[in-house]
């Protein structure tokens, strides 16, 4: 049997990678679509609220990964932790830039002040679940910040952004190629996330099931908090989708499914099953379950 081929972490490998290859072709891309957000956006108040409140969330999610990946830095026990962690600290800074400027574009229409988000986002489950992310980063515990940050939280997260990716793109192009930008990224931090852990705990089946109990205690809570913010986001996508019927058209929320053809509980049930399915093979490859 071929050995899987090891992973690079460098820091050497990513900087050749993602700054000098990837960012500059992204920029290339946007540059190719307007930043100007579309009239639409100021003659519908509810396009505009679903607008701003989904960049509230967006900035809300890579904010805590900021934060927990930059504090994780000084706990990584290994050269691969401390330059993985130091990778992922760039890249969550650059999406929350990026979707902080776009935030207060959204923000700006409605008449709002820049540089925050609506605290109305953040249900009290999700706030719980951040802060408990912030505890263990700051209390020292690479293994279990990294788990509820990288296999929980984004892991969770990041099957979504090819749903956000898809809706976004007949009425905000930018919005579109931000998410999509995001997602590649995303992509990597818990594929490699996943494959550190499990390089981490190989040797130590103490740590294993300490952290395998966390998870699970985790994927429960965090699961709930998703239930919520799917339930209430299709919602309001598919209600203003159907309100705005010509624009988005041709608007999928599935390869090949429009969202004008699929009913809203529909819509619910695969963005869950894309999540579960998606996050069960992301635990299996971390040893986790």
């Amino acid at each position: 049997m071929a050995q899987a081929k090891k992973i690079d972490l460098s820091v050497d490998h990513w900087w050749r990678r993602v700054p000098a290859r990837q960012w500059p072709h992204e920029a290339e891309q946007l540059a190719t679509v307007p930043e100007v957000l579309a009239p639409i956006f100021t003659e519908s108040r509810a396009l505009a609220e679903v607008h701003r409140l989904d960049l509230a969330l967006f900035v809300v999610f890579e904010e805590a990964a900021l934060r927990v990946s930059g504090a994780l830095v000084r706990r990584a026990p290994s050269q691969d932790a401390l330059s993985f962690s130091a990778q992922q600290t760039l890249d969550e800074a650059h999406h929350y830039e990026m979707f902080l400027r776009r935030s207060d574009q959204s923000r700006a229409l409605c008449g709002l002040p820049p540089g925050q988000v609506d605290d109305a986002i953040l249900t009290p489950p999700l706030r719980r679940f951040i802060s408990r992310c912030y505890e263990v980063a700051d209390g020292g515990s690479f293994l279990e910040g990294m788990t509820l940050v990288n296999l929980l939280l984004e892991g969770m997260a990041y099957p979504l952004y090819a749903y956000e990716e898809r809706y976004w793109r007949p009425i905000d192009p930018y919005l579109s190629r931000l998410v999509r930008s995001a997602f590649v990224d995303e992509t990597r931090h818990v594929t490699f996330g996943a494959h550190l852990v499990k390089t981490l705990l190989a040797d130590d089946p103490a740590a294993q099931v300490r952290v395998a109990r966390l998870c699970s205690e985790a994927r429960q809570a965090l699961r709930e908090v998703f239930q919520y913010y799917v339930r209430v986001f299709v919602g309001l996508f598919d209600a203003v989708a159907r309100r705005h019927r010509d624009l988005f058209a041709g608007a999928e929320m599935a390869p090949g499914r429009l969202i004008s053809e699929t009913p809203y509980a529909e819509q619910v049930a695969l963005i869950h099953h894309s999540i579960d399915s998606e996050h069960t093979r992301l635990l299996g490859a971390a040893g986790l379950i």
